[in-house]
């Protein structure tokens, strides 16, 4: 293993430890009993998936085949600035409408938006991802964490409602 190596074995290394202190830290969090999700479990649930995702990039590390570092690594990836441009302002325009239009809505057109941004021209997937995403996020925040997303107003307010 050379240096560069180990040097990205630490990093893994650190961020799986300082997640294990902040996990234990979790547990000083006060809370009432009438409260339906406490305060620790959102930061545990990221706590756990920063470790998982560390421990994967440690194994892949650990058991690749290839010792260095090929040609394709060391190419710089061409940046798209009309790609870039256009996302930050489909994410803007998102964070705009999202209290007029309501989640829902906002997230079906942001969603949509951003995979044609990305190059996806697939009818079905255009179709069927923005609804998946939406749907998926929508019952974790809504009735999982019990956070409430933005209605809208007017109709869209309604439409909103029509899924509470």
């Amino acid at each position: 293993m050379n240096e560069k190596d180990k040097g990205e074995f630490i990093i893994p290394m650190i961020v799986i430890a300082l997640s294990i202190l902040l996990y234990a830290n979790t547990y000083t969090f006060k809370f009432t009993t009438y409260q339906k999700a406490n305060p620790q479990m959102w930061p545990r649930g990221i706590l756990v998936l920063l470790i998982l995702t560390s421990l994967i990039l440690i194994g892949k590390m650990l058991f690749s085949k290839t010792g260095g570092h090929t040609n394709e690594e060391k190419r710089k990836p061409k940046i798209r600035w009309h790609s870039l441009l256009g996302g930050v302002l489909v994410l803007l325009l998102y964070i705009f409408l999202m209290k007029y239009l309501g989640y829902i809505i906002a997230t079906l057109l942001f969603t949509c938006c951003a995979m044609l941004l990305l190059g996806n021209r697939n009818k079905s997937q255009l179709f069927v991802g923005p609804i998946l995403v939406t749907a998926f996020i929508f019952f974790v925040f809504t009735y999982a964490m019990y956070v409430p997303l933005p209605k809208g107003i007017w109709i869209f307010r309604a439409f909103s409602l029509m899924f509470q």
